[in-house]
């Protein structure tokens, strides 16, 4: 006669073997959605890094385009049909430089358009107007170079002298008539309140110095990757 118990026990194994089973899988899903919130959090601080280092390049660069030291050769592109001679040619050549400047750091915008999503998308939809001050400060200069450079005569005293004090940093002179240097603290002084608590959360929270790092390594590697093709 077969031990009536047999099957009793074997039924036994079965279920704890189920239930050993069941654990395991419990506590993979806990371990992979532990793992991905982690992933997630290393995507927001590398965006958060990138955000705010365009931020504060941005500082350097309308600097530079907005300069009110023009040199001959920035308007060497600049067609002379339409002007009377070179002395007036040279006059707003002056005038053109500013825009010529905002091509050459074709680079740079293209990177805060690159940029801009997937800071929507990691960091908040708020982002989108941040980044739409820097675009309408620089389509300001634009405009204001190509009026100020075809246009000049046709311009009234009042909207010249604004149109100048668009194009041109004139540092502390008259900072209220500054409407283009507005957008661009604005920009730079909201883009940092949103990223540096997200930067600093690690560091609060006691995450391992050596996690955060790897953030911020993520975040460098496309300035990296540039600086090895441009150096060849």
């Amino acid at each position: 006669m077969n031990d009536p118990w047999a099957f009793g026990w074997t039924q036994v194994f079965t279920l704890v073997g189920f239930a050993i089973t069941i654990s395991i899988a419990i506590g993979g899903f806990k371990t992979f959605g532990r793992w991905r919130r982690e992933k997630l959090e290393e995507e927001r601080i590398a965006v958060a890094l990138e955000a705010a280092a365009l931020a504060f390049e941005s500082k350097y660069i309308f600097e530079n385009i907005r300069s009110p030291m023009a040199y001959s050769y920035e308007w060497q592109d600049l067609p002379k049909e339409g002007f009377k001679d070179d002395r007036e040619w040279n006059s707003r050549g002056a005038l053109y430089a500013p825009l010529k400047r905002v091509r050459d750091n074709k680079e740079f915008f293209e990177k805060a358009f690159k940029l801009q999503p997937k800071c929507m998308a990691l960091l908040g939809k708020e982002c989108e107007e941040i980044f739409m001050m820097m675009h309408r400060a620089r389509r300001e200069i634009e405009v204001a170079s190509q009026m100020l450079t075809w246009r000049t005569e046709t311009l009234k005293p009042d909207l010249r002298d604004q149109l100048e004090r668009d194009i041109w940093n004139t540092g502390d002179f008259e900072p209220e008539s500054d409407r283009v240097g507005r957008k661009l603290t604005e920009f730079r002084l909201k883009m940092e309140a949103l990223c540096q608590p997200i930067i600093d959360a690690p560091y609060r929270r006691g995450i391992s110095l050596a996690w955060a790092k790897r953030a911020a390594s993520r975040a460098a590697a496309p300035t990296k990757r540039w600086e090895t093709v441009k150096n060849g």
